[in-house]
C-alpha cells in the first residue's frame, strides 16, 4: 500500500476514534521498547483494554518519517497531551541490549506472519461459471495418479499459456452456497469429501455442482474454494488434441489427477493494516462458517473464515467479537420431571440461553463474500456456527 495513503487512512481513523473513551489498562507501562517477534495487538495490548483502539493514542512524531510504522528497537513512551493519553516513538533514545544492532527495514506487524502466510498464499476463490473453464491435470508420469518430485503433469484446457509461464496447481477444497438464514441470504462452506475429478472438457456447460459434489446441501452454488498444493512451470503448449505438459517445481502435497491450473495470483499482501472496527453495521447473525484445518473448535491464534467479506464493507484489520450461538436446552423441571412439582411461574421446557462472549477476532485477508480472520483473545472455544459482532460487545 502507497505510504502516503496509509498515512491518510490512519489518520481518518483516528479521528473516528478519537469519540471513543480510550480504556487504559491499570497495568500499564509508561515505555515499551518493541521486541522482534511483537505484532501491533500486542502492543497495544500492553497499554489499552481495547487494542483496537491504538489509533486513538497515536501521535505522530515530527521527527519520524512514517510514524504509523514501528520498528524491533523503538522506544514507546506514554504522554498526556490536553489530558488525553497518547503513544510517541524515539527512534533516538537507549535501545535494549541485543535490540536493534543491525538496520531493521521490515515495521512489526499487525498479525504474526508466519501464523497468517498460508491463508495469504494458498487459497483462491472461483465463481460457479469460472470453474469449468479451468485446465486441470489428466495424467502424472507413468499415468500415476500421484507421483514424487520431480515429475511431469499432463493437463488438458491450457489454452493461453506459453511455454516457460509459471502457474499454480490447485485442488478442491470447498464449495461455497447460497442459504437462507433467519431472512437474509448468506454463504456456507461444503468441504469437498474428496477430489471428485474435474468436469471433462466435452462436458463443461453441465451443472458443475452435481457432478462435482454429490453430497451439497440445498441451497444455489455460489463459488468454490481451492487450495494450491503446488506450483509448476509450463513445457509444452497444448497441439492437435494432445495435452499440454508442465513440470511440477515443488509444493505442499503431492499433484493429483484432477487438480486445477491457475495463474500465479496478483494479490499483493500488506500486514501494516491498523486494527479497528468495522465502519458499517455487521450483518444480523453473521457468523463463523469454518475452523482451520477442519477441527470443530479452536482458540488462540487459530483462524476462522466468516461469512462476510468485502461485499459486507470488511477490509483487514477490522476486529470483531465472537459469541457462542444461541444454544436451546431443555428445562427438566417444568411438568413435574425429575420427580418434583413443577413450577407455576414459567413454561414451555424448551429455553433459549443468550450469546456467551468468547473472544475478539481480527480479519486479514477478504474475498467478496467471506473472510479470513485470527483470534486474538478469548479463553473458551470458538465452533462453527458462533456469532459475530462489533468489538465492544461483550454481554
Amino acid at each position: 500500500m502507497n505510504k502516503f495513503w496509509l498515512t491518510v487512512m490512519v489518520l481518518l481513523i483516528s479521528v473516528s476514534l478519537a469519540a471513543q473513551e480510550v480504556e487504559l489498562r491499570q497495568d500499564h507501562p509508561d515505555e515499551y521498547v518493541v521486541q522482534e517477534g511483537d505484532t501491533l495487538w500486542d502492543i497495544a495490548g500492553r497499554f489499552l483494554t481495547r487494542p483496537w483502539q491504538w489509533p486513538a493514542i497515536w501521535q505522530a512524531n515530527p521527527q519520524v518519517e512514517n510514524p504509523h510504522l514501528i520498528y524491533p528497537g523503538d522506544r514507546l513512551s506514554l504522554i498526556y497531551v490536553d489530558g488525553q493519553p497518547r503513544l510517541v516513538v524515539d527512534r533516538e533514545g537507549r535501545l535494549s541490549p541485543g535490540i536493534r544492532r543491525t538496520p531493521i527495514t521490515e515495521p512489526v506487524t499487525a498479525v504474526p506472519f508466519s501464523v497468517v502466510e498460508p491463508f495469504l498464499v494458498h487459497p483462491r476463490q472461483v465463481g460457479l461459471d469460472e470453474l469449468p473453464g479451468l485446465p486441470y491435470v489428466v495424467a502424472n508420469e507413468e499415468t500415476r495418479f500421484a507421483s514424487s518430485k520431480p515429475y511431469r503433469s499432463y493437463v488438458r484446457g491450457l489454452e493461453g499459456f506459453r511455454p516457460g509461464d509459471h502457474v499454480v496447481l490447485a485442488r478442491l477444497a470447498f464449495q461455497l452456497e447460497e442459504v437462507e438464514v433467519e431472512g437474509r441470504t448468506t454463504v456456507r462452506q461444503n468441504r469437498m469429501r474428496r477430489n471428485l475429478g474435474a468436469v471433462p472438457v466435452d462436458e463443461r456447460p453441465i451443472a458443475i455442482e452435481r457432478t462435482l459434489n454429490p453430497f451439497a446441501r440445498k441451497g444455489r452454488v455460489a463459488g468454490y474454494q481451492l487450495w494450491e498444493v503446488a506450483r509448476a512451470e509450463v513445457l509444452t503448449a497444448p497441439t492437435d488434441g494432445e495435452p499440454a505438459q508442465i513440470e511440477v517445481l515443488g509444493g505442499r502435497l503431492e499433484v493429483q489427477t484432477g487438480d486445477y491450473v491457475l495463474p500465479i495470483d496478483p494479490h499483493i499482501y500488506d500486514l501494516t493494516f491498523v486494527p479497528r472496527p468495522p465502519e458499517g453495521p455487521i450483518p444480523a447473525g453473521a457468523s463463523v462458517i469454518g475452523i482451520n484445518g477442519g477441527e470443530t473448535a479452536i482458540s488462540h491464534y487459530q483462524i476462522v473464515t466468516l461469512d462476510v467479506g468485502r461485499s459486507h464493507g470488511f477490509e483487514a484489520g477490522h476486529v470483531v467479537s465472537v459469541f457462542n450461538s444461541n444454544r436451546e436446552v431443555r428445562d427438566e423441571f417444568v411438568g413435574g420431571l425429575r420427580g418434583r412439582p413443577g413450577p407455576t411461574n414459567v413454561t414451555g421446557s424448551r429455553v433459549q440461553l443468550p450469546p456467551q462472549y468468547i473472544g475478539q477476532a481480527m480479519v486479514f485477508r477478504v474475498f467478496d463474500r467471506v473472510s479470513y480472520a485470527l483470534i486474538m483473545t478469548g479463553n473458551r472455544a470458538v465452533r462453527e456456527g458462533d456469532l459475530i459482532d462489533q468489538p465492544d460487545r461483550r454481554l
